[in-house]
């Protein structure tokens, strides 16, 4: 049976290897009145090591924003933490939220779009997780909240993650003796779940196994490299693809992209120009085509800043 699931190394090979994707659009030539899409990654790139926007750039998004910058984020945050960690920042474009899976319309506080997860294939992810000792998170689309299910048996280090990320109206938390398939009648957005990284990595390599229809992103936690972290979401789901969806809806005539981790590549691989920060992985390096300041400089809002300016000077 053929395995249509995606790592990061195989989706991030298949962009590599497709030719729509392999070279940047084209290249477009840097005039005054392209119309622009700036995205930005948020953990480790937009926001800083307390994870939080600086007032600095806050300030400078704002500025830019009313000036008739098209700006927005591409995270693999959910819409509760999200939309609170960029209240304060007006911004006009839907977000990328959920590594592409759906976008976010702040201003009508509603989903604008969503994919989801084959119904038929929710309890074969439920037990290749649990033949490792791991329950997953599981993320429903209920309306234009979240029903986030897991079992009463949460470890410490769950609590510590989900705990915060429930205290909204936009994210719920419903926790069983098992988790089933059975459980909702709701369309499944994400599987989540976190530990060691190799333990992750058995559960991707048996997901491969399987055969499973899917996109999975099995990463490293940025603070700590034996810890991980893995999404699952239904096959074809980048953030990418979401910008690309975007940039037509706009109109944009050009896509600049700034990012940090793995799952970060692709959408480098579709952008005109492409940014890592400075304390971004070396491979995620190597994808882009310039290397700015760390997360901690607010580089990512002066990169925009000195862009926008230069175009805006040149009419």
């Amino acid at each position: 049976m053929k395995n249509d699931s995606y790592s990061y190394l195989s989706y991030i090979s298949q962009f590599s290897q497709n030719s729509q994707f392999s070279h940047k659009k084209n290249k477009r030539k840097t005039m005054p009145q392209i119309k622009t899409l700036y995205v930005s990654d948020m953990d480790g790139t937009l926001l800083n090591q307390s994870s939080v926007l600086s007032e600095t750039t806050i300030k400078k998004l704002n500025s830019l924003i009313e000036r008739g910058a098209m700006f927005t984020v591409a995270t693999a945050r959910t819409p509760a933490t999200v939309v609170d960690l960029m209240k304060r920042v007006n911004v006009n474009l839907p977000f990328i939220v959920m590594a592409g899976c759906a976008m976010w319309d702040n201003k009508k506080q509603e989903y604008a779009s969503a994919r989801t997860i084959c119904r038929n294939d929710i309890q074969k992810f439920i037990n290749i997780f649990e033949h490792h000792g791991n329950t997953p998170f599981l993320y429903y689309k209920h309306g234009n909240q979240i029903i986030v299910r897991h079992s009463n048996h949460l470890s410490e280090d769950e609590h510590e993650f989900i705990d915060p990320r429930v205290t909204g109206p936009l994210k719920k938390l419903i926790t069983t003796d098992k988790l089933s398939a059975e459980d909702s009648t709701d369309e499944l957005m994400l599987i989540f779940s976190m530990g060691k990284f190799r333990d992750l990595r058995a559960i991707a390599d048996d997901i491969d196994s399987e055969g499973i229809s899917c996109t999975y992103n099995c990463y490293h936690d940025i603070f700590n490299d034996e810890l991980g972290f893995i999404d699952l979401y239904t096959r074809g789901t980048t953030k990418a693809e979401a910008i690309k969806e975007l940039a037509a809806k706009v109109g944009a005539e050009r896509i600049v992209v700034f990012g940090d981790n793995l799952n970060d590549i692709p959408m480098m691989q579709i952008a005109d120009h492409s940014v890592a920060v400075e304390n971004a992985y070396d491979e995620v390096k190597a994808a882009s085509d310039e290397v700015i300041g760390t997360n901690e400089d607010d580089s990512v809002v002066k990169w925009i800043e000195a862009d926008f300016n230069n175009l805006s000077n040149s009419k």
